[in-house]
């Protein structure tokens, strides 16, 4: 549990977000970094789709580490995730590495004040990887990174509901947040006209299909398959609203 001043931080930061930089010395090393973000509803399959990748091109792919308060879970990947605990106590160096600037980035999940975030020694690879909050993309884009990619990942509607339905049955305590959660996230990414921004549809049971989109992407090839994307997240944005009454 959280105090109401610490509640009252995270909010406020969580407000700041899109305009956070980090001290000078950080800024330039960013510029030699290259990131790919993939934004998606809960169960889209990009945890998958980015294990996929570094299976495919393990010398230029690789996962970012994050630090999380959020507990551990029994699939975590604990190369990936070093954990700090959700309490005043356990908040305070990261809030305070905040109020410095000397922590590289962060994201506040809006929905339970969660945090997640990384330094600057997160992204050793030819081109990082990272799952990313749809609310958060602005505060990357302004960093000043190398090179900034931003995947908007998709897949079959009804394939998706049923995983919804699997994952966060009726009785599920986070299921109304995380339909929430879905919805905003394809509704952000159906509003993107920036030109760092690209659809990849994952299909259901293929990632070898979405993982070459994306490599072809990076390396510069005109995406394919915009127009399907959309009409997936259209439908699926229209499925979720359906479940959120």
């Amino acid at each position: 549990m959280i105090s109401p001043k610490t509640e009252a931080t995270l909010r406020r930061l969580l407000s700041e977000q899109p305009t956070y930089k980090p001290i000078p010395a950080m800024l330039e090393k960013l510029q030699s970094i290259s990131f790919v973000c993939f934004v998606g509803a809960t169960c889209m399959g990009k945890t998958t789709l980015m294990d996929a990748l570094v299976a495919f091109d393990p010398n230029t792919y690789g996962k970012t580490r994050n630090f999380t308060t959020r507990p551990p879970r029994p699939d975590d990947d604990p190369k990936r995730y070093y954990y700090y605990e959700h309490s005043d106590e356990g908040l305070a160096p990261v809030l305070n590495r905040i109020a410095q600037h000397e922590n590289l980035q962060h994201n506040i999940n809006p929905y339970t004040l969660t945090m997640y975030g990384s330094e600057i020694g997160d992204y050793p690879h030819p081109h990082n990887l990272g799952d990313i909050f749809s609310s958060s993309i602005d505060g990357f884009r302004q960093l000043g990174f190398k090179e900034l990619r931003v995947f908007s990942v998709v897949t079959d509607a009804d394939a998706w509901i049923q995983r919804i339905e699997a994952r966060f049955p009726l009785e599920h305590p986070q299921r109304q947040a995380r339909l929430q959660e879905a919805a905003d996230s394809l509704a952000w990414s159906l509003a993107q006209t920036a030109p760092d921004h690209t659809w990849v549809v994952n299909p259901v049971d293929n990632v070898q299909v979405a993982v070459t989109s994306v490599d072809s992407a990076i390396r510069g090839e005109k995406p394919s398959g915009q127009a399907e994307a959309r009409a997936l997240a259209e439908e699926c944005l229209k499925k979720v609203k359906e479940l959120l009454g």
